[in-house]
């Protein structure tokens, strides 16, 4: 069991879940985050028109997709994966909290959980893409170290790269 830092609501215990690509419970996480991508970006979002990972890249040991839980009630609260790219960076990807586990340190606490798995993955770096109208999401990688990066992927709906050496 993990408690984060949170800033104003008590501490809620959470529990960090590896290995959970293929899970059921990640595939309902993923169907929340693109219906909320769908309702936030101009225009909707079309996961087919993104890449499509195949699990085996998100799952150790080229790579792993995490879900924050609540402990007690086993509620999804986030979820977040990172994969091995070439030559060595890693990639984060799908970052995202439930709505109402916003703002309580939830979100820099996977953060931290994600780059450290991808410590453990051998990565040096993390690169990571997001829409520019997730500025909240921004906000937070930015205030956590991440710096402007080279685009490495073509997607339609991302115009923000950025990246983060790991100490």
């Amino acid at each position: 069991m993990t408690t984060p830092e949170r800033t104003a609501a008590p501490a809620t215990p959470v529990r960090i879940l590896e290995g959970q690509a293929a899970s059921d419970r990640a595939a309902r996480a993923l169907v929340q985050y693109f219906a909320e991508l769908d309702e936030r970006f101009a225009g909707g979002f079309d996961p087919a028109l993104t890449e499509q990972v195949d699990p085996a890249d998100v799952t150790p040991p080229r790579g792993d997709f995490l879900l924050l839980t609540e402990l007690g009630s086993g509620r999804v609260l986030g979820c977040g994966g990172v994969r091995l790219l070439p030559g060595g960076e890693v990639e984060l990807r799908r970052m995202w909290l439930v709505p109402d586990a916003r703002g309580q340190g939830l979100g820099r606490f996977l953060l931290r959980t994600l780059e450290n798995r991808a410590r453990a993955l051998g990565g040096r770096r993390v690169v990571l893409s997001v829409n520019e109208a997730l500025t909240e999401a921004v906000s937070l990688y930015e205030s956590a170290g991440y710096r402007p990066a080279e685009p490495f992927e073509d997607n339609p709906y991302v115009q923000v790269f950025l990246g983060k050496e790991l100490g």
